[in-house]
């Protein structure tokens, strides 16, 4: 069997080649536009498509969250015109995966486990559109291999009335709408979930804020309405006495500690309702071995949580490019197993999946020690690193990384000026796999690879990392091991060595409203638009040193929304 093409268009767009059921590349089409959550797949096509190899199948997905036959198929036949093209191959069928949007984030997450057999959580904004169900919010499979995914329980949005009224009858609005929502709200935009997570740490308890769910954990529908794009919702009252909307979170006022509050509020009510989805799923299907994906699954915090209150015996696995992006894996891995009946268990290895590149250092960098560069972040600056193949995944994984001392009781304040971010932001920590258990509880987990816990900082250590913790003493960290990732390893080791501390604050080499860097280019134009001075190539042992310039601010390009 030749490579298979797989490609999701919609937000977060991807590209995947698949051989023998194994990714040799994958790629975001925002890597390329640096355009957050771009929906396109041009430029992917066109960079990489003389440089596949034969390929007997080509995979189309556009998960148009409302039901529009009509665009879903334009769709198709626009890019199955584009795929020729780029490939410069007549006649090549076009495969319409658009259906089944829950059924491929169950698929990547399940094959991406481990597991012999899993029950599949979905919750998202919203899936497909299926009938007698409107579009998915939630769904339930139980999955076993080649495969089988049999669905136990799904429940999605009616259209009972037509788009251009914006209004539903009864509406079942999903928790995962319910949380973009309330980001959008508060001006971080539909997908600024992950602002809107990091926000409610600075919260509490307030009598003034009503529940998102009634006495019986089910969600509050009736205070929703559809918005003009007529697939995201919005608020229809407050839920909050008088809550203004932010004028500019930039600029925090007396107001800000309202929006605290009701981003915990919000966060405390999605932890509730998702682990009664937890145990639902067990209860229904019978299995402990338990795999959440789709987008909600990327709330760290709330992951974390789930460990407490696991049924006794059960094992969890959170699939990291769970979002949208994972659709294009998650269809190409499906239509593998179906064609070859293979049972071959293939968990997840690694996220440096996107395309091979040769990278070409800049002439003026110079040769570089591990205590050299330990020197620089002792002292106080950052230093991005640039190497290998780029991590896929919303996470920065130390391939396109920007690393900061985790002992500097400022380093929120200081990295969130230099990125442009919000002050309340928080940031995350690559730790020494051997050492995370004297510095974070774990709850059970032997590592966490993939950024997706949120965990608690020991007390006795606190002091120590005042760089990396939240407001609430968590950290959402990340192990490495050498056999993972070996320069990376070996700079956090030399750390170290130097310090006692076996770890290195960790965000993502880019700046506001701008994507993780993917080519050299990319990096060095990030470097001259910002406040940062070096970059680091670990491979060939060099340092690019650019001193601060007046040339601040964003690339020459239109951004979708308001928040990174």
């Amino acid at each position: 069997m030749n490579g298979i093409l797989s490609i999701n268009a919609g937000h977060d767009a991807s590209v995947v080649y698949m051989e023998d059921g194994n990714i040799s590349w994958m790629i975001e089409e925002e890597r390329y536009s640096h355009l957050k959550h771009d929906g396109d797949v041009v430029l992917s096509l066109y960079k990489h498509g003389q440089k596949m190899d034969p390929f007997s199948d080509v995979l189309f997905s556009y998960p148009q969250c409302i039901h529009l036959d009509d665009n879903v198929k334009y769709n198709t036949r626009m890019y199955g015109t584009l795929v020729q093209k780029a490939l410069k191959k007549e006649g090549i069928p076009i495969k319409d995966y658009s259906k089944d949007h829950h059924l491929y984030h169950a698929a990547i997450g399940f094959y991406n486990s481990g597991f012999e057999e899993a029950v599949c959580l979905i919750v998202d904004g919203a899936g497909a559109y299926i009938e007698d169900c409107g579009n998915e919010v939630e769904t339930i499979y139980k999955a076993s291999y080649p495969n089988e995914f049999t669905k136990l329980h799904q429940r999605g949005i009616p259209l009972t009335q037509r788009l251009d009224d914006h209004t539903l009858d009864n509406p079942t609005i999903g928790m995962g709408m319910v949380y973009s929502g309330i980001a959008d709200y508060l001006g971080f935009g539909h997908l600024g979930c992950g602002t809107l997570m990091g926000l409610a740490p600075f919260g509490e308890e307030n009598e003034d804020i009503q529940s998102f769910l009634d006495d019986d954990g089910e969600i509050i529908n009736d205070c929703w309405t559809r918005s003009e794009r007529g697939v995201n919702w919005t608020p229809q009252h407050p839920f909050a006495k008088r809550p203004p909307l932010f004028d500019n979170i930039k600029n925090p006022n007396a107001k800000f500690k309202i929006y605290c509050d009701l981003a915990y509020r919000l966060q405390k009510d999605f932890e509730t309702y998702m682990i009664s989805l937890i145990k639902k799923s067990v209860e229904i299907s019978g299995c402990k071995n338990i795999v959440l994906s789709g987008g909600c699954a990327l709330n760290c915090v709330a992951n974390y949580e789930y460990l407490k209150h696991l049924p006794e015996g059960c094992k969890l696995y959170v699939e990291p490019i769970c979002y949208d992006a994972g659709l294009s894996v998650g269809q190409a891995a499906l239509w593998w197993r179906e064609k070859t009946k293979s049972t071959e268990i293939k968990p997840l290895e690694t996220l440096y999946l996107g395309p091979p590149q040769k990278h070409v250092v800049p002439d003026e960098s110079y040769d570089v020690s591990l205590s050299d560069v330990v020197d620089i972040l002792e002292s106080g600056e950052p230093v991005a690193i640039f190497q290998g193949r780029s991590e896929q995944g919303p996470r920065a994984l130390g391939n396109r990384s920007l690393l900061f001392d985790p002992r500097i009781p400022d380093a929120r304040a200081i990295m969130n000026k230099k990125k442009g971010r919000q002050p309340f932001r928080p940031f995350a920590a690559t730790v020494l796999l051997e050492h995370v258990h004297d510095w974070f509880d774990m709850r059970g987990l032997i590592d966490s690879p993939y950024m997706m816990y949120a965990v608690d900082s020991l007390p006795e250590v606190r002091d120590i990392i005042p760089g990396v913790l939240h407001v609430d003493q968590t950290c959402r960290i990340q192990t490495v091991t050498e056999e993972e990732n070996e320069n990376y390893y070996n700079l956090i080791q030399e750390f170290y060595n130097k310090t006692k501390v076996p770890m290195l604050l960790n965000t993502s080499f880019n700046l506001s409203c701008d994507t993780i860097c993917e080519t050299v280019e990319d990096a060095v134009d990030t470097l001259k638009r910002s406040e940062l001075n070096y970059l680091y190539f670990p491979e060939y042992g060099k340092m690019l040193y650019i001193p601060d310039n007046s040339n601040h601010g964003r690339r020459g390009t239109i951004y979708y929304g308001v928040w990174s």
